[in-house]
C-alpha cells in the first residue's frame, strides 16, 4: 500500500460500520440477557411445578424431566440463537475496531515517516 492509500481512509464509512456493529452488539446482549431470564424462569416454573405434585422425585429426576419440557427446550434454543448472534456482532465490532486502530497506526508511523524524509 503506499502512502497515499493511508491518507485516503473513509473515516464516514469505517464510523457508520463500528456504530452498525455497536448496536447489534448491543441489541443481541439485551437479547441474550432477557432469553437468559426466560430460561430460568422457565426452569424454576417447571421445578417448583414437580415438586409440588404429591410424588416424589429426586433432584436429577426433575432436571431430566425440565431438559426435555418442550417449552423449555424452545426457549434453550432462543437463547442458543441469541448467543450466536451475540458472539458474532461482539466479533464484528471488535475487528472493526482493531482494523480501524491498525489504520491509525499505518498513519501515524507514514506520516512520521513523511516527516523524516523533508528534513
Amino acid at each position: 500500500m503506499s502512502q497515499e492509500d493511508y491518507l485516503k481512509v473513509d473515516t464516514p464509512a469505517l464510523m457508520k460500520d463500528l456504530r452498525k456493529f455497536s448496536d447489534l452488539y448491543n441489541f443481541w446482549y439485551s437479547a441474550l440477557l432477557k432469553r437468559e431470564t426466560d430460561l430460568k424462569q422457565k426452569n424454576a416454573e417447571l421445578y417448583l411445578g414437580y415438586k409440588q405434585k404429591g410424588e416424589k422425585m429426586t433432584q436429577k429426576e426433575i432436571e431430566a424431566l425440565i431438559m426435555v419440557d418442550e417449552d423449555y427446550v424452545a426457549k434453550k434454543l432462543c437463547l442458543v440463537e441469541a448467543e450466536t448472534f451475540y458472539l458474532m456482532f461482539k466479533t464484528n465490532y471488535n475487528n472493526k475496531q482493531t482494523e480501524i486502530s491498525l489504520l491509525q497506526s499505518e498513519l501515524k508511523r507514514e506520516l512520521s515517516f513523511v516527516a523524516k524524509e523533508r528534513k
